[in-house]
């Protein structure tokens, strides 16, 4: 093999890890993405849903305090019952969608009995709403049917938020702990084809290097007429073992020269 092809398989081989390392970049990068993209649908996404619920489950117990403070008129009484009826359906359809949504079983088992919870609770301020209105809007009585009832409920949202805020934290980890394992392997893949080509290119060169500087010791020992003890000994199927084999020829027409001169030198004497 010349000297020429074992460079260009060098170089070759270095753009080919290269690229290889590219394409591992690339796909480490898109498998990253995806890893994101699937806690951002889901665990957060499950998570933003409970804030959400949790608010506005704040706010129809707030609707219905402004029900029995302010609704001592007719309109005000409209207002702010229709404010809180509003809200009722907005918990409810929050909580049942994230229900269908949320894929952990802890979650999920206690958005059900949220939703069951706040149905009792949401029973228990029909029935002190029509006291409320038979007793000429005499807020003290059905303050206290309903007063201290929405805890139950509270508490139950306020695990099931822990409980979706551990799972995005549990998630991210794992992610997180995915993409370290994802760049070392990276790292120990491209350091290994580095090192491996690096050494293959030194052992190539410091080859070369070596053969090129026993050809000029050859050529200059050759050029003084130097033949005492003289060996060649430069093989190789490349250029410099080509031109260590016409150096042996070089070697053994000059020995042949020299016998001549010598053997003449003789018959003359």
């Amino acid at each position: 093999m010349t000297i020429s092809t074992k460079l260009a398989l060098l170089f070759a081989g270095m753009v080919c890890v290269f690229l290889l390392l590219g394409g591992v970049l690339l796909a480490q990068m898109d498998a990253m993405s995806r890893g994101y993209d699937a806690v951002l649908t889901s665990p957060v996404h499950d998570m933003d849903a409970a804030r959400v619920v949790q608010v506005n489950f704040k706010k129809e117990v707030q609707e219905w305090k402004d029900i029995l403070l302010r609704g001592h008129t007719p309109s005000d009484l409209l207002k702010y019952t229709k404010q809180f009826h509003d809200k009722q359906a907005v918990v409810l359809a929050g909580a049942s969608a994230l229900a269908k949504a949320v894929q952990d079983s802890e979650a999920k088992s206690l958005l059900d009995q949220f939703v069951s919870s706040d149905a009792v609770l949401n029973a228990k301020y029909e029935s002190a709403y029509q006291v409320y209105i038979n007793g000429n809007a005499d807020f003290k009585a059905a303050d206290k049917m309903v007063r201290g009832q929405d805890r139950a409920p509270t508490d139950l949202f306020d695990k099931l938020v822990a409980r979706l805020q551990s799972r995005v934290q549990a998630t991210i980890a794992a992610q997180q702990k995915a993409v370290h394992q994802m760049r070392n392997w990276a790292l120990i893949v491209s350091g290994g084809l580095l090192a491996f080509f690096g050494l293959l290119g030194f052992l190539t060169v410091r080859s070369i290097v070596q053969r090129l500087a026993l050809l000029q010791a050859v050529s200059k020992r050759l050029a003084n007429a130097d033949l005492t003890g003289l060996s060649i000994d430069i093989s190789g199927k490349d250029e410099i073992g080509e031109f260590g084999e016409s150096m042996k020829g070089v070697h053994a027409a000059m020995e042949e020269l020299l016998h001549l001169a010598e053997s003449s030198h003789a018959n003359a004497a």
